[in-house]
């Protein structure tokens, strides 16, 4: 079992079955919808709210109990997503196929962000988006929720080197304050981000 089988093995849901604050703006904000891509989705508390708001989700992750309860989550709702079992690192490429991606605390270390940037940006539609909510190096110095290991957090010059294919048009360095289940639950140092293809 990997380690995020053993975190979503349990009934609740780790980060809470409702959509992050920030993505939730984003999807309530537009008046487009189209298809959006999730990775390592989880448990899938974005993708089906997005599903509910209009979009076409594919979605993934590489823990079965996580697309388990995503499932679940979605019947709940009485809506549907796509969701695969599957990796960043062995993403394929549909080529302009959506028309935004989400990557709401996608843990990746620093040596495939670049690669893996490049791909989104493959699989988007001219004027797609992608909407970026990561922690910040300065969450380290809470000790509480969030990567303890430096190489998977963000500072605002390291996510525009390794996300510039994209368009900037918003970035933030934020401290909010999180409720999403037991697993973010506090203050926490954040860098929010929207880029175009």
């Amino acid at each position: 079992m990997n380690r995020w089988d053993e975190r979503y093995g349990k009934d609740e849901y780790y980060y809470g079955d409702k959509p992050n604050e920030f993505l939730k703006q984003f999807i309530d904000s537009q008046g487009f919808k189209g298809r959006m891509l999730l990775p390592a989705e989880g448990e899938g508390r974005n993708a089906v709210y997005a599903s509910i708001s209009g979009w076409q989700v594919d979605a993934f992750d590489t823990s079965e109990k996580a697309k388990e309860k995503a499932i679940q989550l979605a019947k709940r709702f009485n809506t549907r997503i796509n969701y695969n079992i599957d990796s960043i690192e062995y993403f394929q490429v549909r080529p302009e196929y959506y028309n935004a991606a989400v990557l709401i605390y996608t843990h990746m270390p620093r040596n495939i962000r670049s690669e893996f940037s490049l791909k989104l940006w493959e699989s988007m539609h001219i004027g797609g988006k992608l909407i970026m909510e990561v922690f910040s190096l300065k969450q380290l110095d809470r000790n509480t929720f969030g990567p303890k290991d430096p190489d998977f957090l963000y500072t605002k010059d390291s996510l525009l080197k390794e996300f510039s294919c994209f368009r900037t048009e918003l970035i933030s360095e934020e401290t909010i304050n999180l409720d999403e289940g037991v697993g973010h639950k506090g203050e926490a140092d954040v860098i929010r981000f929207i880029g175009r293809k």
